[in-house]
C-alpha cells in the first residue's frame, strides 16, 4: 500500500509538471470542452421484511452531479458529487439502514484518467462495473439514491483484438449509508486486486471473466471469487451461461466454498412486442456463494430479483427457476415476474411474484414503480420456526441532465 501511494505521489507531481509546461490555452481548452452530467432523484420505499407486524417506509430525495474534463494530452480528470435527504421515515425495523436511510453528502468520485495508445490509467475515486466488483446499477435490484464507489487503481488494455482486459487494485470503499449518514471512504479489508476480460472476436458469441482477491484485514478471512460468462446472440434470442466459485477463509471448514452455476434465454416472443426472460441458478456446494466487491454483484446472478436482489438462489445447496414477461403498453414497460427457490436448509422454499412499471412520462424525467411479494418457508418469530412474507414497494422518480 505505501508502494502504490508513493507511485500516486510521484505521478501526481509529474502531472503537476507536466501542467505548467503546457500552454494555459490548451488547458483552459480542456476545461472549456468538458462535460457536465447530473441526476435529481425520489425513492419511496416500503417494506415489512420477513413477515415484520409493522412495515418501515422511507422518503428521500437527492441526486449526483459529475463532470469530466476534455481531453489534454491523453490526461482527463473527473469528479462526482451525491446528496441524499430523508424527508420522512416510518423506522421500525431498521429495514433500510445500509439502503435509503443516509442523509448528507460526499464526493464519491474524483479521478485522473491517463490514455495512452490502447492502454488507460484510472487512479482514484470511481464507480465501477464489472460482475465481481461493481457499484450499484440503475435498474437493477442494487439500485437507490446513493451508489456505492470505490477508490481503486485501474489499467485497461485493448491491444488484442475485440479484447477488453483490466487489472485493478481496490484501496478504499464508500458504501450506501452508514448510520443515517451517506457511507464515506474506508479501508477495503487489506486491499483487493482484480483481473477482468470480455472477448467479442467470435461473431454472436461474447464471453467475459474476472478474478478478484480480497485481503483479508483479519487472521484467516481472505477470500478468492472466479467468474465466468457465455452471451451467444442466435437470431433474435440471447443465450447466456454463467458460473461463479467463491472461497471465503473467514467461515468454518465445511462452509468457506460456495459455487454457482446458471443459465438463461431472453429475448422477443414473437407475439407483438412481448419479450421474455427465463433464468435458472443452481449452488452445488456446502457454503454460501460470496458474490465479490460492492452492491452491484447482488445483481450478478440469473436469478436475482428485480427488488429483492440475488441473495435467496446464492445459499448453498439451492436451485432457483425465474420466469418474466415484458409488456410495452403505449408508452408504458410492464415486467410481470415470478420465481421459485428450494433449499432444505435455513431458509427452506422461497417464492416471489412481482411487476413493475417503467414510464418515460417526458423528456429525460423517468418513473418506475415496483412491487415483490415473497414468502419464506423458515423465519425465525417468538413462535419458533414459521412462514414470513415480505412486500416491497418501492417507487423512483428521476430526472438527469
Amino acid at each position: 500500500m505505501k508502494r502504490i501511494t508513493r507511485t500516486s505521489l510521484i505521478a501526481a507531481l509529474s502531472l503537476t509538471s507536466l501542467v505548467t509546461s503546457m500552454s494555459a490555452d490548451n488547458l483552459s481548452e480542456a476545461f472549456t470542452n468538458g462535460k457536465i452530467k447530473g441526476e435529481i432523484k425520489s425513492v419511496y420505499s416500503n417494506s415489512n421484511f420477513l413477515g415484520k407486524t409493522k412495515s418501515d417506509d422511507i422518503t428521500t430525495v437527492g441526486g449526483s452531479l459529475g463532470y469530466v474534463t476534455g481531453d489534454f494530452y491523453g490526461f482527463k480528470a473527473g469528479a462526482t458529487a451525491q446528496v441524499s435527504h430523508v424527508v420522512s421515515e416510518n423506522k421500525n425495523n431498521s429495514v433500510f439502514a445500509s439502503d435509503l436511510d443516509a442523509s448528507g453528502a460526499v464526493l464519491s468520485e474524483i479521478y485522473i484518467d491517463y490514455k495512452l495508445a490502447n492502454t488507460s490509467a484510472k487512479a482514484g475515486r470511481q464507480f465501477i462495473y464489472t460482475p465481481l466488483v461493481s457499484s450499484a446499477i440503475d435498474g437493477k435490484s442494487s439500485e437507490s439514491l446513493i451508489k456505492d464507489s470505490f477508490e481503486a487503481y485501474l489499467l485497461t488494455n485493448t491491444d488484442i483484438p475485440d479484447t477488453v482486459l483490466v487489472a485493478g487494485y481496490v484501496d478504499k470503499y464508500q458504501s450506501k449509508a452508514a448510520s443515517t449518514n451517506i457511507g464515506s471512504f474506508r479501508q477495503f479489508e487489506d486491499g483487493a486486486y482484480t483481473l477482468y476480460v470480455k472477448n467479442n472476436s467470435v461473431e454472436n458469441l461474447e464471453l467475459q471473466g474476472q478474478y478478484l482477491n480480497v485481503n483479508g484485514l483479519a487472521v484467516n478471512a481472505d477470500r478468492e471469487n472466479l467468474y465466468f460468462q457465455m452471451d451467444y446472440k442466435l437470431g433474435m434470442q440471447t443465450l447466456s451461461a454463467q458460473y461463479l466459485s467463491s472461497t471465503d477463509e473467514s467461515k468454518a471448514v465445511n462452509l468457506q466454498d460456495g459455487e454457482l452455476f446458471g443459465i438463461k434465454a431472453t429475448g422477443p416472443l414473437g407475439i407483438s412486442n412481448l419479450g421474455y426472460v427465463v433464468a435458472f441458478n443452481s449452488s452445488t456446494k456446502d457454503g454460501d456463494v460470496n458474490l465479490g466487491a460492492g452492491t452491484g454483484t447482488t445483481d450478478t446472478a440469473f436469478t436475482a430479483m428485480p427488488v429483492n436482489g440475488g441473495g435467496v438462489p446464492t445459499r448453498a445447496n439451492t436451485d432457483t427457476l425465474v420466469g418474466g414477461i415484458v409488456i410495452p403498453i403505449t408508452d408504458i414497460t410492464t415486467v410481470a415476474y415470478a420465481g421459485n427457490s428450494w433449499s432444505n436448509g435455513g431458509l427452506g422454499d422461497v417464492s416471489a411474484v412481482g411487476a413493475m412499471a417503467i414510464y418515460p412520462f417526458y423528456k429525460n424525467f423517468l418513473l418506475k414503480a415496483n412491487y415483490e411479494h415473497v414468502e419464506t418457508e423458515n423465519t425465525i418469530a417468538a413462535a419458533g420456526i414459521v412462514e414470513g412474507n415480505t412486500d416491497v414497494t418501492r417507487v423512483y422518480l428521476s430526472y438527469k441532465f
